[in-house]
Parts: structure tokens; sequence; C-alpha cells
């Protein structure tokens, strides 16, 4: 590997952490708010995270290997985070709304901010 190992997930993260002391701020509005949306977004970088991670573990690999373990990986996450999804609205008193909302922003901002990486990632090694 190169001197810079695992930079999605180094670059993916530091967004994560990032979203995460930003969601902290809606704890100005009621404790509810601020547990569901941290709640949220901490699902979302979980999700996300490990997605990087699978890209950079395995992106060594030729193409045909690579794209069965990414979607087999992406599969099982989201089984994983439905499972986890549906145990947060279930068993807490979260405020389904603002979790509901604050995962689905947080997860499509990670995503694009993943594909912007991975992009660069490629274009500069001539992929």
């Amino acid at each position: 590997m190169t001197n810079d190992t695992f930079p999605v997930m180094k670059r993916t993260l530091k967004m994560s952490v990032l979203l995460l002391v930003l969601s902290t701020t809606f704890f100005l509005i009621g404790e509810q708010q601020g547990v569901a949306v941290v709640s949220g977004v901490l699902l979302s970088c979980i999700f996300v995270v490990s997605s990087a991670w699978v890209f950079d573990f395995f992106s060594g690999l030729d193409n045909k290997k690579f794209m069965k373990i990414f979607f087999l990986s992406t599969a099982l996450r989201f089984v994983l985070v439905l499972i986890l999804f549906g145990i947060f609205i279930g068993l807490t008193k979260i405020d389904e709304i603002y979790f509901t909302v604050s995962f689905i922003i947080s997860y499509l901002c990670q995503s694009v901010t993943e594909v912007i990486f991975i992009n660069k990632i490629l274009d500069n090694s001539g992929r």
C-alpha cells in the first residue's frame, strides 16, 4: 500500500466527525431533538465509513472480485442499518421525524462526499 493507507476512510471519517459535531447544535432546540439528530447522523456515519473502509481495503483486487465484495458488503450493511434504524425507532423514545430526516440528509451528504473522495483518488491514481 501507499503512504496514505485508507485515504477514503480517513477523509470520510473526518467528514463524519464534523457532521456529528455540527449535529450537537440541535441540543439548543431541545434534548429530544438533539438526541434524535445525533443518533440519525451517527447511524449514517457508521454506514458510510464502513463503505469507505470496504473500498479502501479491497480496492487492490481485480475489478470483478472487488465489485462482488463491494456489492455484497453493501447489501449486508443495508440490512444492518435497517435493523439498527428499526431498533432506534421502535425501542427508544426519540423524536422519529428529527431522527429520520437527520439520517437521510446526513447519509446523502456523506455519500456524495465519499463519491467525490473516491473520484479524486481514482483520478490521481490513473485508474
